[in-house]
């Protein structure tokens, strides 16, 4: 039978790797796929990774190979299922340059000026914001949600312990994008 690296048809090329064709290479997007070079790499939204995270590849049917973290609840269940086959090591490469988006979960007091302290903190270490979503809770505190650029991992857990020291802010915690 076929090795994975043989039976993976590396989209654009029309034709699967020759056999002896092993070695890691980096796609465009900052992942190396482990046996596939240039291939199609989608980042997977059930978990958003960021370059530091651990991840893992998904070989899709038509759309390349989809990024997740390795901890992600999909792969978890995905390695035990019908497809496991399609799962390949994947791991980002050094010095990769791209942005990645992260979704931050904040749970405060609710307070005025609550959400211009998190702008500022993010503001002031220059990381884009995407996206902001922000309703009371019955119990009286607030709920941030925020989707923010990063370049990776540390950049991130920096962002976060800031947000964590912010006056109120009862938790600031990464998840995925529902």
């Amino acid at each position: 039978s076929k090795s994975l690296e043989e039976s993976v048809i590396v989209p654009g090329t029309g034709a699967a790797p020759a056999a002896g064709q092993v070695k890691p290479k980096r796609s465009d997007s900052g992942i190396v796929v482990e046996g596939l070079g240039n291939c199609l790499v989608k980042f997977a939204k059930c978990c958003t990774p960021v370059p530091g995270d651990p991840v893992i590849g998904f070989i899709t049917r038509g759309y390349g190979v989809s990024i997740h973290k390795a901890d992600c609840q999909n792969v978890k269940i995905g390695l035990q299922g019908e497809n496991k086959d399609r799962w390949i090591k994947a791991h980002w490469a050094v010095n990769s340059s791209s942005a990645f988006r992260a979704t931050i979960d904040i749970i405060a007091d609710d307070r005025t000026a609550l959400i211009a302290d998190i702008t500022t903190a993010i503001a002031s270490n220059h990381l884009p914001i995407h996206e902001i979503n922000a309703h009371y809770l019955k119990n009286g505190n607030a709920n941030i949600i925020l989707t923010i650029e990063v370049s990776g991992i540390d950049q991130l857990k920096s962002i976060i312990l800031r947000l964590q020291k912010i006056p109120g802010v009862i938790s600031a915690e990464r998840t995925g994008k529902q």
